[in-house]
């Protein structure tokens, strides 16, 4: 299916656009604040790492039927009537933790039902994307979508911080519930195009045969996307990892700084992302998988700086400004690959079951970030005295994985071509 866009700016890309603006800072407002919240009244690394990292279950659990429900049905009216299930979803949360003492658990809960729902939506949204931009434009198209997600989650982020330290948890969850309610609304307006499918069969059947087509294709027809998700694996668990559970650990415990400088750092750091999402934008056709590995080289030497501030006991306010911008030129280095590993799996992938092959390819990394963050939530805690050895050992490893890649034939995949309307052997079948 062709996408029926002639400029990358149109009416439906723009609503898209200005509609994740607003849900993913609703959703980065609240994932942000509840993990922070159980650090604050716990002290302990740990649990703060199992409470980021345990949600995940439901988004991996999710992603896969996510992408099979964009490739069946109207891809705006699943938008739809998920913004509005977590709007719902935050106000009965809301109602909920003021009726019983077991916080914690609630907390979990709530962040599965919201991953849940995550799980479900990104693969909507990523294969939305193919639809409302030009084919040629396709590089540019993500590299704005992960510019948005990373200024919504920067300003998220800074939000979250100074709300949650000033005022407390409600105001955060008032403000995320109707920026979801918007969302919604704003969902209904987007148009674009839908090619019914066949759905005999039964829900079990066709989920079967979905996700075995999926699989097929990613390992069996375009075996190169496999190897991309393995490395994205690897980068996941150790890099977003160590930033996303080590840096409000090192900031608020080590560094004995308060809520609201985690919520700056972390916020200062997305604008590394969002950077990167622009030169990614600016690199276009010329930003390559095989090139993107050495952005991902370069964010290694800079997690081993980070590591080498702690090991030589740096004054704290030094070391709160270096971390910081260390952290951000990582994000902005994860950020180009993000881009480019999206758009090889988008552009060797027909429109037909981009959804699915998004969704399936997504549950490694997934998977990475619910064992990372509970792997570095425990490591932090055990190595409390010494972080830095955590740090710089993740250096190495991302390094090794870098020269490692260089070893893969990329031109396996066709990086040039769009294929959207290839009709490939697997849908035939």
């Amino acid at each position: 299916m062709q996408p029926f866009a002639t400029k990358l700016w149109n009416r439906n890309f723009n609503l898209l656009i200005i509609g994740q603006i607003i849900s993913l800072f609703g959703n980065m407002i609240i994932s942000f604040a509840l993990p922070l919240y159980i650090f604050s009244i716990s002290d302990s690394p740990a649990l703060f790492g199992l409470v980021m990292g345990l949600p995940y279950i439901s988004l991996l659990l999710l992603s896969p039927i996510g992408g099979i429900i964009a490739d069946r049905l109207r891809k705006q009216r699943i938008m739809f009537w998920l913004d509005a299930s977590t709007t719902a979803l935050i106000l009965l949360y809301m109602v909920v933790s003021g009726l019983t003492a077991y916080i914690v658990p609630i907390v979990i809960v709530k962040l599965l039902a919201l991953n849940a729902i995550q799980g479900m939506y990104i693969p909507t949204v990523q294969a939305s994307v193919p639809l409302l931009v030009p084919g040629e434009k396709l590089t540019s198209g993500n590299a704005i979508v992960g510019v948005v997600n990373s200024l919504s989650g920067m300003v998220g982020m800074a939000v979250a911080g100074f709300v949650f330290g000033r005022f407390g948890l409600t105001p955060i969850l008032i403000i995320g519930a109707i920026c979801f309610a918007i969302t919604a609304i704003m969902d209904l307006l987007i148009r674009m195009p839908y090619k019914k499918r066949d759905s005999s069969g039964g829900v079990l059947k066709i989920v079967k045969e979905d996700l075995t087509q999926s699989v097929r294709y990613a390992t069996k027809e375009k075996p190169i996307l496999a190897k991309v998700v393995i490395i994205v694996f690897f980068m996941v668990l150790m890099l977003a990892s160590v930033i996303m559970v080590g840096q409000p650990v090192l900031v608020y415990q080590y560094l004995d700084m308060g809520m609201e400088h985690v919520g700056i750092s972390q916020s200062l750091m997305m604008i590394g992302a969002v950077i990167g999402g622009i030169i990614a934008g600016t690199m276009g056709e010329k930003l390559t998988i095989k090139k993107s590995f050495i952005v991902i080289a370069i964010g290694s030497i800079f997690i081993l700086l980070k590591g080498i501030i702690f090991l030589v006991g740096t004054p704290y306010f030094t070391a709160y400004i270096v971390v910081t911008a260390t952290c951000a030129i990582v994000l902005m280095t994860v950020q180009i690959f993000n881009v480019a590993a999206i758009t090889f799996v988008q552009k060797n992938t027909p429109s037909e079951i981009v959804g699915k092959v998004l969704s399936i390819i997504m549950v490694l990394p997934f998977l990475a970030q619910a064992i990372g963050q509970v792997l570095y939530g425990a490591l932090f805690e055990g190595f409390y005295s010494m972080p830095w050895i955590v740090i710089i050992a993740t250096a190495v490893m991302v390094a090794a994985i870098a020269i490692f890649s260089q070893f893969i034939n990329w031109k396996s995949g066709n990086e040039t071509a769009d294929i959207s309307t290839q009709q490939t052997s697997s849908m035939q079948a």
